[in-house]
């Protein structure tokens, strides 16, 4: 399969080591020493302290990609409609494109670029982060969930066959799932993404004490608000979900939001906990945590924006 990645950041890259096992993978993006490196010299993925480089091809160009079968898209939430709209030789016409982002809204951002039948959506626990150019760190999970927009679930199994092929744990659901799919990874983001970034610590050290009370109050916040969309959550089953990411993940895993922070780029949280606040806030049920977490991060932005 021909498969594009837009977006070669941490879990652009990870996914892309996996994936080129098997298939033709071109990572689509424009940093530029980071593409270099990966033509030159491949791709170095660390994982639990041992190295291997793989060889995917990069470019910033998407004519490079173009009519590709699978595109997987990582860019940021807050970008994915100015890089669709700038990579639009990637799509043709039966183009998949799969969305694995973080944030709410991805998917009504991508519907228009791309026909409903073509959307697949997904969530995975599965993290990463930089070390440097050329060079990745796989912080561990394990499992990645999609499902259609549409009706045809056939489309989604070509994607979770080819994840599959190559060692990624991929589920498919039908599109009554997508949403809970969907709410599903906001709800583990806005209770653990920024509040590392906040923190400054790893990721796993959020099941400490006093750390795992304050991602339980964020999570309650964000299950009550689900509930009110008519979403059939359960606070404790979510507990125990995050838990299990918390034990799944290497000692040094970050959340994207820490490595925004630390690199002085644009955060997600907006389309993170500031979701949870606007829907929350329509259905008058209160989400006080998650907007004091807004409101943190966003002073954080304000020293280096």
């Amino acid at each position: 399969m021909k498969i594009a990645i837009l977006g070669a950041g941490a879990m652009g890259s990870m996914i892309a080591g996996y994936l080129v096992k098997k298939h033709d993978v071109i990572l689509v993006d424009v940093w530029k020493e980071h593409i270099d490196e990966i033509n030159k010299n491949g791709l170095r993925v660390r994982f639990k302290g041992e190295e291997t480089t793989v060889r995917p091809k990069a470019t910033a160009n998407p004519q490079d990609a173009k009519d590709s079968d699978l595109v997987i898209v990582f860019v940021k939430s807050i970008q994915t409609t100015a890089a669709l709209e700038q990579n639009k030789a990637l799509l043709g016409a039966n183009t998949l494109v799969l969305s694995l982002q973080n944030g709410y809204g991805n998917d009504e951002d991508i519907l228009k670029f791309v026909p409903k039948e073509n959307v697949i959506m997904g969530t995975t626990d599965r993290a990463a982060s930089m070390i440097g150019p050329g060079y990745v760190n796989n912080s561990g999970g394990q499992y990645i969930h999609i499902g259609p927009l549409g009706d045809d679930k056939s489309k989604a199994e070509l994607a979770a066959k080819a994840f599959e092929e190559c060692g990624l744990n991929t589920d498919v659901s039908d599109k009554q799932h997508v949403q809970e799919i969907i709410w599903e990874k906001l709800m583990i983001n806005c209770a653990n993404n920024a509040l590392v970034a906040i923190m400054d610590v790893n990721t796993p050290q959020l099941a400490g004490e006093y750390l795992s009370d304050a991602f339980k109050m964020l999570m309650r916040e964000s299950v009550e608000v689900a509930k009110a969309y008519g979403l059939p959550f359960d606070y404790e089953t979510f507990v125990e979900k995050d838990n299990a990411l918390l034990a799944s993940l290497v000692k040094e895993a970050h959340t994207s939001m820490w490595q925004d922070i630390h690199h002085e780029r644009r955060t997600e949280i907006d389309r993170m906990n500031g979701a949870i606040v606007r829907l929350g806030k329509a259905k008058g049920v209160p989400v006080n945590c998650n907007e004091l977490i807004v409101h943190l991060v966003h002073s954080m932005e304000k020293r280096y924006m």
